[in-house]
């Protein structure tokens, strides 16, 4: 069965987006107001395309930013399908590091850092656990 997994954008980056905007939609004031003095028709329209874009990445921003603690099912998140057999960094999968642990406790006994019955003992820990 394909897992799902949640994405979005920190709040540090919501918040950076959002001075970003705000930067743009001074510098779009600034230029509509120098257009507008000239006469430029067109610069003029263009400008109030511009600023209407940036208002609607702002709203955005906001409504993520707004959103932000709400569960990620239930949130602005987009929800993706990963492939049978991803793995999701951090995501907790019974007997994803099994293996591993065996391994490192292997390179352990054969470096001499643990004593035989040492890692008898942890093995039969690891091996009573849940894989």
């Amino acid at each position: 069965m394909p897992q799902k997994a949640y994405v979005r954008a920190t709040k540090p980056a919501l918040i950076g987006g959002l001075i970003a905007v705000a930067a743009f939609f001074v510098i779009g004031l600034v230029f509509l107001v120098l257009l507008v003095r000239e006469g430029a028709g067109i610069g003029v329209i263009f400008m109030i395309f511009w600023l209407f874009v940036v208002a609607l990445m702002a709203g955005g921003l906001i409504r993520n930013l707004r959103h932000y603690n709400k569960a990620a099912a239930d949130s602005v998140a987009e929800e993706i399908i990963l492939p049978d057999g991803a793995i999701i960094q951090g995501a907790v999968q019974p007997g994803a590091d099994f293996d591993q642990k065996l391994r490192k406790l292997e390179g352990l006994k054969n470096e001499g850092l643990i004593s035989e019955d040492e890692y008898k003992k942890k093995r039969a820990e690891i091996m009573a656990q849940k894989w």
